[in-house]
């Protein structure tokens, strides 16, 4: 590197130097409330510890690309690929810096939200919470409900976005969450931020250099390719020992005489004169290479500019002209078809009245058919009932039965006549003999005589008719 670059890097260097020093260093979060004075009395570690985090924001202060980079360290600090990643079977990827920022290109929101619910709650853990992770095919609103409710419990503001922002797992809302948790439990865990210590460099410190003042020789010279004389002199001095080697030998600042044929010379320089060709290859990041290509893209627009600006004027004047024809042809065939125009209106009016009548019509039929379909059920089983009453009365199964009856109780009331005539002589016999008996043992004519009259042993007997 040449002295003019070095100095340009010294100046540079020392200018982010004042740069820094003139800013004012900001202390890290929860350090500037920790050390603030309060009037009220000092609460106990437990109530300071339950009370870090009141008041604190869940919004973002940056984009949320350049908060997942911030994220993605601070949870490395917490050494979560060890303690979270590992600990679910199969493991955790580790997050990579745009994880929570972008959605997932693989269009896996339920995965994205699941990682995000897990993570938060691994971290409400380590913060001395009792939070219970939700399980990946749960209500993704209730999740959202009780991570929000958490963190309002464990002192945050409450955001201004609502908990379905949470629901789509990636977002402001989403790193803001982890962010502000992560650095929660960073202060629960007593961990702060110290000032960066720098390693020296090692270099000299030179003067300052303007870095305006000779821009454009440096910038020839480095297009041009031209030799630096200071890495020549350097390049000098290493081959020919040091400048302390030239007063002990003087034989090697003597000219030098070649000894070798000169068409030899000239034929090996053919031989290798291709192979010694050093190809430059443009670096895409230059920003000589881009200043060249514009202004060779600006020399090639200026030059076909004119030409181009005529043909696109031609061309514009070509599709005037083309719209004004249209647009006349337009009004004409409008003039000339306006009657038809109004004939084919009223048609469709037609049309859409008829359509109209069409569809009363057919609702009319399709309930008129609901109604016929219910008549002729109702008349199947009124002519089923009929028909069943029509057998019952020309069926003479009952009469038989009935006469039947008739005749088997007139044969038994006969059998029952012929037992109670033998009953009824039976006991006359047995009465007679009682007062012949009787007679003989008393001897009196009165008493046989009583004894001696037919008495009816049945009640309610008649002779006439049986009963």
């Amino acid at each position: 590197m040449s002295r003019k670059a070095a100095g340009k890097a010294s100046s540079s260097s020392k200018s982010e130097g004042k740069d820094a020093k003139e800013k004012p260093e900001k202390p890290p979060k929860g350090e500037a409330e920790e050390e603030m004075p309060s009037e009220e009395a000092a609460p106990a570690p437990s109530q300071r510890q339950n009370r870090m985090a009141v008041g604190r924001s869940l919004e973002l202060e940056m984009p949320a690309e350049i908060a997942m980079e911030i994220i993605v360290e601070k949870l490395k600090l917490l050494n979560y690929e060890k303690e979270f990643c590992r600990r679910k079977r199969p493991h955790w990827a580790p997050l990579t810096r745009s994880y929570f920022a972008l959605p997932s290109p693989t269009n896996n929101q339920n995965e994205q939200f699941y990682y995000f619910t897990s993570l938060v709650s691994w971290l409400f853990n380590l913060a001395g919470r009792n939070f219970t992770a939700p399980a990946q095919f749960d209500d993704p609103n209730a999740a959202c409900t009780n991570i929000l409710m958490e963190l309002k419990e464990v002192g945050f503001a409450t955001p201004n976005f609502p908990p379905a922002k949470l629901k789509l797992g990636y977002g402001d809302a989403v790193c803001g969450v982890v962010d502000n948790l992560v650095d929660f439990v960073l202060e629960k865990q007593g961990f702060t931020w110290k000032k960066a210590v720098y390693q020296p460099d090692g270099y000299a410190e030179e003067a300052e250099v303007d870095d305006g003042a000779d821009m454009s020789n440096d910038m020839q010279e480095d297009q041009l390719g031209m030799p630096d004389t200071e890495e020549e002199e350097a390049y000098m001095e290493g081959a020919g020992g040091g400048p302390a080697n030239k007063g002990d030998d003087a034989s090697a600042s003597a000219p030098l005489e070649s000894k070798v044929d000169a068409a030899e010379w000239k034929l090996e320089l053919e031989r290798v004169g291709p192979q010694l060709r050093v190809t430059v290859v443009a670096d895409n990041k230059d920003w000589r290479s881009h200043l060249e290509q514009t202004h060779h893209h600006q020399s090639t627009i200026e030059s076909s500019l004119p030409e181009s600006r005529a043909q696109l004027e031609k061309v514009e004047g070509e599709v005037n002209g083309a719209l004004e024809k249209i647009n006349t042809r337009e009004k004409f065939i409008n003039a000339q078809f306006e009657h038809l125009t109004r004939e084919y209106r009223a048609v469709r009016e037609q049309l859409a009245q008829i359509q109209e009548r069409y569809n009363k019509s057919t609702e009319a039929v399709a309930e008129l058919t609901n109604e016929l379909a219910h008549v002729s059920e109702e008349l199947e089983s009124v002519k089923q009932t009929m028909a069943e009453r029509g057998d019952n009365i020309s069926d003479i199964s009952p009469l038989v039965k009935i006469k039947g009856a008739i005749t088997r109780l007139k044969g038994e009331l006969k059998s029952m006549e012929v037992r109670i005539g033998v009953a009824e002589h039976a006991l006359l016999q047995s009465e007679c003999a009682q007062q012949v008996n009787l007679k003989n043992k008393l001897g009196d004519p009165v008493k046989f005589a009583n004894a001696a009259q037919p008495v009816n042993p049945v009640e309610g007997y008649d002779s006439e008719d049986g009963f």
